[in-house]
């Protein structure tokens, strides 16, 4: 069931910005585990503005596109929770949680109800 709207995925894209931005310092994240976070910030922030959906200002990128992108990452992240921050436990529950939580977003959202793309 896709109970998650773009207009409501735009909104959950801009609290996950703000959370991976200010994770380090919530969490207190390793010095690694930081700088992962503050670049999937900036880069998740430019994606979503990019995004032709209600939250995007430049609507380059299709909906569809832009949650392939979020399964994608949300695969990693959680690879990468038990792999490389195997062993410092706060990162590898921050990134294993990150991942989840991403991965449920896009089994969520409903990407059919996607604006027609805007030359």
């Amino acid at each position: 069931m896709k109970m998650i709207s773009p207009k409501f995925h735009a909104v959950l894209d801009y609290l996950l910005v703000m959370l991976l931005l200010a994770s380090p310092d919530l969490f207190g994240l390793s010095k690694g585990a930081s700088t992962l976070a503050y670049t999937l910030g900036i880069i998740h922030f430019v994606l979503t503005i990019s995004t032709n959906f209600s939250g995007g200002i430049f609507k380059l990128v299709p909906l569809k596109l832009h949650g392939l992108i979020e399964f994608l990452v949300s695969i990693i992240l959680v690879i990468l929770a038990f792999t490389l921050f195997k062993g410092n436990l706060v990162d590898e529950i921050f990134y294993a949680c990150s991942g989840l939580l991403i991965l449920i977003i896009f089994t969520l959202t409903d990407y059919k109800r996607s604006l027609p793309i805007i030359l």
